[in-house]
């Protein structure tokens, strides 16, 4: 067995990071919709969409 190499999931951080700012995310989206603040809501969806088009932009580029 190698002693020096280490097991380590180096994108965890990033994991959590993405599940915070979702889970940041959802909870503004249904204030928004329980306001019933429609502005609001297209605004948030389009945020989501466009956070989402640029993680597989950068998953793309990294592969």
């Amino acid at each position: 067995m190698d002693t020096k190499r280490t097991c380590s999931f180096a994108g965890a951080a990033d994991v959590v990071a993405h599940a915070q700012a979702a889970a940041q995310h959802i909870k503004e989206l249904k204030i928004a919709c329980t306001n019933g603040d429609k502005s609001a809501v297209r605004r948030l969806l389009r945020q989501a969409s466009e956070l989402e088009l640029a993680r597989t932009m950068v998953r793309t580029g990294l592969d």
